[in-house]
């Protein structure tokens, strides 16, 4: 931390979205972890005299956002990366080119975020991999559309079992024709079904979980399971084919509004939302707000997707990566937010009580005449971006 930076930090008079206390005011942070949440009076006491004290004027503090960016090859037209100022705390980065992943990764940090490279490179057998040559326990494999047949399927079980025998995390990226793209998400917006081009995509997604539940059997499903492995990039899904996922442990990543968020959540398949917008509320809006009750998700479940669940997605994260509670690493978000309230998308059924009673924690309102605007963000204590609140 940087010697101008204070040790300890306490905001007090916010809104502070928190596992720990859901009706929590103030946040008290030492060097780059969360010490307390809770009441006002009662992070001042345990703050000292010599904390900056700041007053939120009833903004409202989350977890930082994780933010999804590909990453193009050398030669391309270098990619604008979300940064600190729009409330993210860390990066993935996707990529095919260990030379332009370093530099793409070596741009987040120096906007003071954390970077989440993922080298993407097809593996056939486990001497192709030394997990010490990776900038992360992690290997993508980019699934080629219009494929459905026996090349496909070979590629995603060779690559999976090599994975999983390295011990890393395979990210299965589907590219727009194999995912279905905007079609497959358009296809569904009036009816909720698979038509169309989403059919095509629907088939090379059968291929996939195939050829996953063939490697899961071949190298153990234990095993299999302890890596966390990931599909990337998917777009609509038969009610049968989300039951599967959850099947087989996959961690689904998916644009808002481009897989159904509502059927996926019901067979409890873990799920990240791709975003790299310049307020990632937007997002959150789009989950919420999907033209189908298919694709929809509550508020909270899309930010949940973008914070604590991206972070889960992720090998080797800490426990309580992307949440405010005592022993959290303190990277979080200042919003300038109308209003506070638990949302829950229409046609979705409730996942929990909106009854104030039930003490879940709120979230800024998305159907205010705007979106909440970042104040400041603070990543492992230290804030990157924006002001500290005035005393």
């Amino acid at each position: 931390m940087s010697a101008a930076q204070p040790s300890t930090r306490v905001w007090t008079n916010g809104s502070v979205y928190s596992p720990a206390d859901p009706f929590a005011t103030a946040i008290l942070t030492e060097g780059p972890t969360v010490a307390w949440v809770g009441s006002d009076d009662a992070a001042r006491a345990m703050a000292g005299p010599g904390a900056e004290v700041g007053d939120l004027r009833a903004a409202v503090v989350t977890p930082a956002f994780v933010a999804h960016c590909r990453v193009p090859d050398p030669g391309a037209p270098a990619a604008s990366l979300p940064g600190t100022a729009q409330g993210y705390g860390a990066v993935e980065l996707l990529g095919a080119d260990l030379e332009a992943l370093a530099d793409a990764a070596a741009r987040v940090r120096a906007d003071g975020a954390r970077a989440l490279p993922v080298l993407v490179r097809a593996a056939t057998g486990d001497a192709d991999i030394d997990p010490s040559a990776l900038p992360s326990p992690a290997l993508g494999l980019e699934l080629p559309g219009g494929h459905h047949g026996a090349e496909l399927a070979a590629a995603v079980r060779e690559h999976l079992q090599a994975c999983t025998r390295a011990g890393i995390q395979a990210v299965l990226v589907l590219g727009s024709d194999a995912s279905g793209g905007q079609g497959a998400a358009a296809s569904q917006q009036l009816t909720g079904e698979v038509t169309g081009p989403a059919e095509d995509a629907s088939g090379v997604v059968d291929t996939v979980l195939d050829a996953v539940a063939e490697a899961a059997e071949r190298v153990g499903e234990r095993a299999f399971r302890a890596r966390g492995h990931r599909l990337v990039g998917v777009g609509a899904l038969r009610e049968e084919q989300c039951e599967r996922l959850a099947t087989l442990g996959l961690t689904l990543s998916c644009h808002a509004g481009a897989a159904p968020l509502r059927d996926l959540s019901r067979a409890g398949v873990p799920v990240t939302l791709i975003s790299a917008q310049d307020n990632p509320w937007r997002t959150v809006k789009a989950a919420l707000e999907a033209p189908h009750e298919r694709l929809r998700t509550s508020a909270r479940a899309a930010f949940l997707a973008m914070t604590r669940g991206a972070w889960r997605a992720h090998p080797d994260s800490a426990p309580l990566a992307g949440q405010l509670a005592p022993g959290a690493e303190a990277t979080l978000a200042v919003w300038d937010a109308e209003s506070v309230v638990v949302q829950q998308a229409q046609g979705t059924g409730a996942s929990w009580s909106t009854d104030p009673r039930a003490r879940t924690p709120v979230l800024p309102a998305l159907d205010d005449s705007r979106l909440p605007r970042c104040e400041a963000t603070v990543v492992a204590g230290e804030l990157v971006s924006g002001q500290s609140p005035r005393p």
